[in-house]
């Protein structure tokens, strides 16, 4: 992709404020992310929060100034959640700090694919070094500065970006994090799978009106693939991203929201501001060949998915319980805007508080046919070698347009106040291809974590077999704070 046309791409992001509600600006300025998938232990804490005190969020990370708002809610109810999630935030109430640093060892075998929602880290990898941190100039100006250094990739720099704005418009510009789904363990549009890729992105803090309105809109920068097609030619290049998302309240307990995601340019594909337009507000004419206005395939604009996801959240005989629902569609169905087709469910069932110390969370999708994959890019939809979406489809061949389903249960459990347990099983069935005769997939991890020295030390083990039947073990040591 060119410059010219990546500048092009900003503008679009930029002019797209004018589609947020208007609002009075007030004195609250930006705010700073918690982590996501770098700290399991306190990212189940704010899942149990949100949860609790049905918090209208649907997307992650999670900003620090929306947990603080919940978090005197649970003060008496659930001291013990109030009191780890408050020391927690601490480390964000000064002008800068240091506020995540890990180290991890590790040992796997080789072809074992890549660990699921780690930014594309290979099964086999032997270390990674994690470090965020911030400095806030002003209440509106916010320096972020984080990222991984990982055996075999590099420098993987998550979480460095520069906000700024106001709490109803919050600018983001750099390696921001996008999870587009209240699912805890996969996302169908965009998740941290794959690695993160540069963008700029508006959203707000404070949500609006009495239906907790929250907006959010991005557009970013993929790294170079081959095999981008556009008038009888392959090239390599950039391609865009673009992502939206709109939720709200309809009533307290449920939150519904709307996203789309839109892969397009790359290569030798120039494309408008209109042609962007076009592409949102009539997909099936922009990107639907045969059968519509949309005669060449060539000609398509890009790659779409759209989703409507839900989370509601209620009791009962007084225990908490959280159910998500995602539905998502690759394509439009019978060439109708309104129609989505190439479906995908998702379920997630979390049960914070199983007892008094242990929770549950159960997910299960089921992916129709077409996923991650598009005729005018020959890697699909992917950054970096690695699908953005559901980490199902990363050891499925690249081309492969077969769906299929998987099941998914973590069980975490308080070991007093010293230790956590965390034991997760996976499973993946392919539905029958052409391309290969792919096997039950299934992964089994146990991991634990103990306090020292004002963080904690933990050992994981992973065994897995993967859809072509081959089986991999792996370990790993780690400190994080």
């Amino acid at each position: 992709m060119k410059i010219k046309q990546y500048l092009s791409m900003a503008l679009v992001a930029t002019s797209a404020i004018s589609f947020a509600p208007h609002v009075v600006a007030k004195t609250d300025g930006v705010s700073p992310y918690l982590p996501l998938k770098v700290d399991s232990m306190i990212e189940l804490e704010i899942e149990r929060l949100a949860s609790i005190t049905n918090m209208p969020k649907l997307t992650k990370p999670y900003h620090i100034a929306s947990v603080v708002s919940y978090l005197n809610k649970v003060k008496h109810s659930h001291p013990s959640l109030y009191n780890r999630l408050n020391s927690y935030v601490e480390r964000y109430k000064s002008k800068s700090a240091i506020t995540h640093y890990s180290v991890e060892l590790g040992y796997g075998e080789k072809d074992g694919g890549t660990l699921g929602n780690q930014r594309g880290q290979s099964f086999d990898s032997i270390g990674k070094l994690s470090a965020r941190g911030f400095y806030q100039t002003s209440e509106y100006l916010i320096f972020n500065a984080g990222g991984s250094i990982v055996h075999g990739q590099g420098i993987v720099p998550q979480s460095s970006f520069v906000s700024f704005g106001v709490d109803y418009m919050q600018f983001d510009l750099g390696y921001r994090e996008h999870w587009l789904s209240p699912m805890q363990e996969s996302a169908s549009l965009l998740s941290t799978n794959a690695p993160t890729a540069p963008s700029i992105t508006v959203s707000n803090v404070s949500p609006l009106t009495d239906f907790n309105i929250h907006y959010e809109m991005s557009l970013g920068l993929l790294e170079e693939m081959s095999g981008i097609h556009f008038d009888d030619k392959i090239s390599d290049g950039r391609p865009g991203l673009l992502t939206m998302h709109l939720s709200g309240q309809p009533i307290d307990g449920w939150t519904i929201g709307l996203n789309r995601s839109f892969q397009f340019a790359g290569g030798e594909r120039s494309i408008t501001l209109s042609d962007i337009w076009q592409a949102i507000i009539d997909p099936v004419n922009s990107d639907n060949c045969g059968g519509t206005d949309l005669v060449d395939c060539d000609e398509e604009v890009g790659n779409q998915i759209a989703s409507i996801t839900n989370r509601f959240d209620f009791s009962v005989l007084d225990t908490p319980v959280s159910f998500y629902f995602e539905y998502a569609g690759e394509d439009t169905k019978d060439h109708k805007n309104y129609q989505l087709g190439n479906l995908a469910y998702t379920y997630g069932l979390f049960l914070p508080y199983l007892s008094e110390s242990s929770s549950v969370y159960f997910e299960y999708s089921d992916y129709h046919s077409h996923w991650y994959i598009h005729h005018l890019y020959d890697e699909g939809y992917r950054n970096d070698g690695t699908v953005m979406g559901h980490w199902w489809a990363n050891d499925r061949i690249i081309d492969d347009k077969v769906g299929g389903q998987t099941f998914n249960i973590r069980y975490n459990l308080d070991i007093q106040d010293f230790g956590h347990l965390t034991a997760k099983a996976r499973f993946i069935t392919l539905n029958e291809s052409s391309k290969a005769d792919y096997e039950t997939a299934r992964e089994f991890e146990l991991s634990y974590k103990q306090t020292y020295n004002k963080g904690f030390v933990g050992v994981s083990l992973i065994n897995k077999k993967n859809v072509y039947g081959d089986s991999f073990n792996r370990i790993s040591v780690s400190y994080n704070w």
